[in-house]
């Protein structure tokens, strides 16, 4: 009988300690949503292009963009720069850039990209490759995520690009 009473208090003191735990010790602790947004959003902008400075490192250009993004989970004004280089990876278009989107109340999250596309005498081009999210302003402060992007892009057309952006967006908050 002495054993199954020092297993029913074991079994009560482990309860009552992960009760503390629950209760009492979480204050200060981030905790993530279970089922984290799908991020599913298009930006339609336009950009111009100037010769970047390093001509030997990167060979390429200068990009600043701006234009709307609309999807989920954010609607707004999205403004990127980024280096398209020809001379770091051979034969491709290797495109570093960042780019901001801000929702009208404010609330905004900055992502950073990494894309590829095949240099060819094509006007057309089909970057691929990844984003992550870097910070994020108001509802998006403590967020974090990734995915896909893929771009399309008609060098004779700076006014109409499009980039799909594809992964998932986690929230954390603080209690």
């Amino acid at each position: 009988m002495s054993g199954i009473t020092r297993r029913w208090t074991a079994r009560i003191a482990g309860v009552a300690a992960t009760a503390t735990l629950v209760v009492g010790g979480t204050t200060g602790t981030s905790f993530a949503i279970e089922n984290p947004p799908n991020v599913n959003l298009t930006a339609n902008f336009a950009v111009v292009a100037s010769t970047h400075p390093d001509t030997t490192g990167c060979n390429g250009y200068k990009v600043t963009g701006t234009g709307t993004a609309t999807g989920n989970p954010s609607a707004g004004v999205w403004s990127q720069t980024e280096d398209a280089c020809t001379a770091t990876i051979p034969g491709k278009y290797e495109i570093k850039g960042t780019a901001m989107i801000t929702e009208p109340d404010g609330d905004k999250f900055k992502i950073s990209y990494h894309l590829t596309a095949p240099l060819t005498g094509d006007t057309m081009v089909y970057p691929t490759g990844t984003f992550s999210i870097l910070r994020g302003e108001g509802t998006y402060e403590d967020a974090t995520g990734s995915g896909t992007m893929k771009a399309t892009v008609n060098l004779l057309d700076h006014d109409h690009v499009t980039a799909n952006l594809s992964g998932y967006l986690r929230f954390y908050w603080q209690i």
